[in-house]
């Protein structure tokens, strides 16, 4: 187990309070201002006369300017080797941690008066995407193509505000590599820093994304729940396959933290594993599990954190997810940290104790395309029967949200 050094003094942690919540109704709704118009050409040439702010890392030329962008979920933004990736960012904040490391879950937010804006990037494949979001508001729900077509191309993005005045603008991005912001002469931009702490959320493919839901992490339970909970800088750090003792194509929980977690410091942690252990010892799943927690709760004293149990696709999970549940709760109670349960919706404070029941998150056995479906499973589940459909994570954003906030003091 990888070794840390602490401060002597244990900071306070400041609890979340209810009072202090948005709106659910405004932190989710879509922008209602009038519709920006978004075109995407495969040059990176910016109109004439327009001038390039690049983010941090990229060769400045001419009157080229360092932009004073903000990039909330993620961090340790740099440049690629190869032409033209020394042209582009990507964050290395994210298991493997290496430039190209598949889905790279992550936002460039800044603050402009401009009317019209081009955004430079990288397109990789289907899977680089996007969402325009507008002084807090999302103007699509979920995340969109961007139009591009040709692998490994540089391409502008020019989004039309119709107007010029003040706005804060953000994008969220799949897969894509950042080159920077042309924006006219006279434009101004600034800075847009990030509110509600950092917020990040642990485990595996219910939180990374998969086949069964649009625009892989940002398109899961995670971001929204961010937005609920009114945080801006959400940072995404589930990896497919893995879990407390089954490291997938990547590592496990624990052999993450070193990289993926402790060093960027969250003020709210939720870890969400347990599906891909379920097969395997209960022991060992509980040894990890406490290894795990404490190895967190040491590196980060002042972090507010969330266990969620194992996930079941269906309203009458095998005895082995049961188990796993079971287990996690056990451990979670042992470390005092809340649990969360899918499997009934139980909601456990940090000594264990029952704070609200909210029902099973998962009813009915069925999925996205069965004839013989029952309860919320058919909607919610995807066709390969595990993952989430995109309506499946909007129903659970608003359950994960709901029991968090049953633990928040008022």
């Amino acid at each position: 187990m990888p070794s840390y050094t602490f401060a002597m003094t244990k900071p306070t942690v400041t609890p979340w309070r209810r009072r202090d919540l948005p709106d659910p109704v405004t932190a989710d709704a879509l922008y209602s201002g009038t519709a920006p118009t978004i075109t995407n050409n495969t040059t990176t040439t910016p109109t004439a006369g327009y001038l390039k702010y690049a983010p941090p890392g990229v060769a400045l030329s001419g009157s080229d300017t360092t932009g004073p962008f903000t990039t909330p979920g993620a961090g340790n933004l740099a440049i690629g080797t190869t032409a033209p990736e020394p042209s582009y960012v990507l964050p290395l904040s994210k298991w493997p941690n290496t430039y190209n490391s598949g889905q790279s879950i992550w936002a460039v937010e800044f603050g402009t008066d401009a009317a019209v804006l081009q955004f430079r990037y990288r397109w990789i494949n289907a899977a680089t995407m996007y969402r325009l979001n507008i002084d807090g508001r999302k103007v699509t729900d979920l995340m969109q193509a961007t139009g591009a077509s040709s692998g490994g191309s540089g391409n502008l993005l020019t989004v039309d505000l119709g107007s010029a005045t003040p706005r804060r603008i953000r994008f969220d991005l799949s897969t894509t590599p950042f080159g920077g912001i042309y924006l006219p002469p006279g434009a101004s931009i600034w800075q847009a820093p990030t509110r509600g702490g950092r917020f990040m959320g642990f485990g595996d493919s219910l939180t990374d994304g998969s086949s069964g839901n649009t625009g892989g992490g940002h398109g899961t339970w995670f971001t929204r729940t961010a937005r609920l909970l009114g945080c801006t800088d959400a940072w995404e750090q589930g990896r497919g396959g893995t879990g407390y003792i089954t490291p997938g194509i990547y590592a496990t929980l624990q052999d993450r933290i070193a990289l993926d977690v402790i060093p960027h410091g969250p003020d709210r942690l939720v870890i969400w594993a347990g599906y891909n252990d379920n097969s395997g010892s209960q022991s060992a799943i509980g040894a990890a599990a406490a290894t795990l927690y404490a190895s967190l709760k040491a590196a980060l004293p002042a972090c507010q954190m969330y266990v969620i149990g194992c996930w079941s696709p269906t309203g009458s999970p095998a005895a082995s997810i049961t188990n796993t549940n079971n287990t996690l709760k056990a451990a979670a109670a042992d470390a005092r940290l809340p649990f969360i349960s899918p499997l009934n919706g139980g909601v456990y404070d940090a000594t264990g104790t029952l704070v609200a029941a909210q029902g099973a998150w998962i009813t009915g056995t069925g999925r996205v395309g069965s004839t013989t479906g029952t309860g919320n499973a058919d909607t919610w589940i995807s066709s390969d029967g595990v993952h989430p459909t995109d309506t499946g994570h909007i129903g659970l954003a608003r359950r994960i949200t709901a029991a968090i906030t049953a633990l928040m003091p008022a």
